[in-house]
């Protein structure tokens, strides 16, 4: 999935999954052919069987899990309830509960007639994802560089926008193109690298030092060539952490307006057509009941770590779910993290198929 390796289109898997570690099992040995179990094998059986003996119940990606995990660990109210699993780190990608007669007739004839809902694992990123951000307008030159450039060009193209593996791209791409429009200035070699620009050293450098660290860790990283004036000025050292800043805030806003489009698809909250809003006269109903509480359960490095990534996220969810509708005056979507959810929402799983069982 876009992650920098492959494998064969005809795969099992988890057969493969299986096998792998059945390999690797800790097995008890006889003794001299008597019969008896050494309780104490080998020094070389000991180093390559530590495997306890297991049995898989269930196989999800980190996203379900996510969802799954705030879903068992805060459990539904009258007024409030997980709707939806968020991953942003390296990649991105969200899940939600959706109804099956919203799902296509093709998907419905795979299920049990009893199910009435189902998890469904969007990959909101993949090939196609991106053709309202073309209608707007929204993808700049620089995201069409990288994309063009990428290891798999066009394969996932709204997260080569948002999220963590890409952001230091996009900083770098435009700084370097701003830079060189300069005819006297002399770019530092390694910054015409691609990927030169690390995301971590955004979140964990430009994001937070003062400049005076950025300015010593950019010559340490991207040390200029010789030349009379140094390459590090003051207002190129801003101007690295202007673009950084202006790429965490679209990544934000971006990942907050997919959510409320994803929500909207599911009928958890609404978004009128500009005509409806038109008849409304701009008057918004008063709160007439109590105010229901959707949750996003979201996990991974780049919404949790990155500074102002995950309110400024939040700030966007509010703003768009306010001015979506009148419809949802009663409506507040919540950005909530699940620790470890990719580990315990397996877990949860893995529990309710042998309860099924």
């Amino acid at each position: 999935m876009g992650k920098g390796f492959a494998i064969t289109s005809d795969l099992n898997l988890g057969k493969m999954l299986l096998a792998g570690y059945a390999r690797h099992l800790a097995e008890p040995t006889t003794n001299g052919g008597n019969g008896h179990i050494d309780s104490q094998p080998s020094n070389k059986k000991r180093r390559i069987s530590q495997l306890p003996r297991i049995r898989i119940a269930a196989i999800t990606n980190d996203t379900v899990a996510t969802f799954a995990s705030l879903a068992y660990a805060v459990k539904a109210a009258p007024h409030s309830r997980v709707a939806m699993g968020l991953i942003v780190g390296t990649g991105t990608n969200a899940t939600v509960p959706m109804k099956i007669g919203d799902l296509h007739p093709s998907k419905q004839e795979q299920l049990a007639d009893s199910v009435e809902t189902v998890v469904i694992n969007t990959e909101w990123t993949i090939r196609g994802t991106d053709k309202p951000l073309i209608d707007l307008d929204i993808k700049s030159s620089w995201d069409l560089d990288l994309d063009k450039n990428s290891d798999a060009p066009g394969f996932q193209p709204f997260e080569y926008m948002t999220a963590g593996r890409y952001l230091g791209e996009i900083v770098r791409l435009a700084f370097v193109d701003i830079v060189t429009r300069d005819s006297e200035a002399q770019l530092p070699p390694s910054l015409r690298t691609r990927n030169a620009v690390q995301t971590r050293f955004l979140s964990e450098i430009v994001a937070r030092a003062d400049d005076g660290a950025v300015t010593k860790e950019l010559e340490r990283l991207y040390p200029s060539i010789s030349s009379p004036t140094p390459f590090w000025i003051s207002s190129r050292v801003r101007l690295v952490r202007d673009i950084a800043y202006a790429v965490q805030q679209r990544s934000s806003a971006l990942i907050a307006a997919a959510c409320v489009g994803l929500l909207d698809c599911v009928h958890d909250i609404q978004i009128d057509a500009p005509s409806h809003k038109l008849e409304k006269n701009g008057i918004v109903p008063q709160n007439e009941g109590e105010m229901e509480e959707l949750v996003i359960a979201f996990a991974g490095g780049t919404i949790s770590q990155y500074p102002e990534w995950l309110e400024t996220c939040q700030r966007w969810i509010d703003i768009l779910v306010t001015k979506a509708s009148p419809a949802n005056v009663t409506k507040r979507v919540v950005l909530k993290e699940a620790l470890d959810g990719g580990i315990i929402g397996a877990g949860v799983l893995a529990g309710m198929t042998d309860e099924i069982a």
